[in-house]
């Protein structure tokens, strides 16, 4: 679970467990809106990049340049061209809510390190600050888009060239601000069912607590193919960090930063016994974290007093520290 702990500050650029959520303070922000999101699944994130950019000085450019990157390559693998419309900047997009794909493989690299990866995007949505001709601006993108229907509202789809079979990539122009989209179109047209019958979305465990902070990730331990791990991890962190995994179904986690830095962690145990059984081996991975001589001092400070508290099922870890801890971070990945 601790791999998420600096994914969700570095990243700056269980379902069905039934939660009771936090009141909101003064001041929160609006929650991230899943009604439009085709699918909350495995793992999501969720980040507000205009209000992002607000409180870290110096992001834009950085920013910018590597989602830009990441995006050509994009648009290549599918005939598109992003010089033929304009982009949103990153100061225009209110929120970002993707669902993603995490692994993590325990002592899993040849020096004996655990890996971390994320990546293999599957559905997600963009919402503009101010309204945004997201139809057509995808039309000149990718040449090749198609108009469909379904449920008596129309939708757009991207040719996918791979195999004998047709496959596409669809996309919803939702309202004039959202851009909806899918890898798979069959999951557009339930997104669309659902939007006729005026039913509401399915949420990550523990997602009403954290989807009015800054930046929000949501993950189902449950699934399956998301981790490897040796029968028996040598590190006692990693042993630790197993236990753990085995005792919960999901978490949530939100931050905030601005003149403070905020971090909060949902994790949903599968029941009261387990939940019990986590307790321990989460403080002794965040008393382990904190001790690392290797991180940045503030950050180690910060996670050294955390608190972790358990109510239930539920075990909820706390911090707060003042300044913005994002400024002493790399917030997006250096390098072409």
């Amino acid at each position: 679970m601790t791999a998420f702990l600096p994914l969700v500050l570095w990243a700056a650029v269980g379902h069905g467990v039934e939660t009771s959520p936090m009141p909101r303070v003064a001041g929160a922000l609006r929650p991230f809106d899943l009604t439009y999101m085709p699918r909350a699944t495995h793992s999501v994130l969720a980040v507000r990049p205009a209000e992002l950019l607000k409180r870290t000085d110096g992001l834009d450019k950085a920013a910018t340049t590597y989602i830009r990157r990441v995006l050509a390559a994009g648009f290549a693998f599918l005939d598109g061209d992003i010089k033929a419309a304009e982009l949103p900047a990153l100061t225009d997009v209110e929120q970002i809510i993707l669902s993603v794909n995490v692994t993590i493989g325990i002592e899993a690299a040849k020096d004996g390190k655990s890996t971390f990866g994320l990546g293999g995007i599957s559905s997600g949505l963009i919402r503009t600050a101010k309204p945004f001709d997201w139809a057509a601006r995808i039309k000149k993108w990718f040449p090749k888009t198609e108009e469909a229907e379904y449920e008596g509202r129309s939708y757009l789809r991207i040719p996918i060239g791979i195999g004998d079979q047709p496959a596409f990539i669809a996309l919803l122009a939702a309202d004039d601000r959202t851009l909806a989209f899918d890898t798979d179109e069959d999951e557009m047209k339930n997104l669309l069912t659902r939007l006729k019958k005026k039913a509401p979305p399915a949420a990550p465990a523990g997602w009403d607590e954290v989807a009015g902070d800054l930046i929000a990730v949501c993950h189902d331990l449950t699934a399956e193919g998301w981790l490897t791990t040796p029968a028996e991890p040598k590190r006692e962190f990693d042993r630790a960090l197993v236990a753990a995994i085995h005792d919960l179904k999901g978490f949530a986690a939100g931050v905030t930063v601005g003149g403070a830095t905020t971090i909060r962690i949902i994790a949903t145990a599968r029941n009261e016994a387990a939940a019990r059984h986590a307790l321990p081996a989460l403080r002794s991975i965040i008393a382990e974290m904190g001790s690392d001589k290797e991180s940045d001092p503030a950050f180690a400070k910060f996670i050294a007093e955390m608190t972790v508290k358990q109510n239930g099922r539920i075990l909820r870890v706390t911090g707060a520290a003042p300044g913005n801890l994002l400024q002493r971070t790399s917030p997006v990945p250096d390098g072409e």
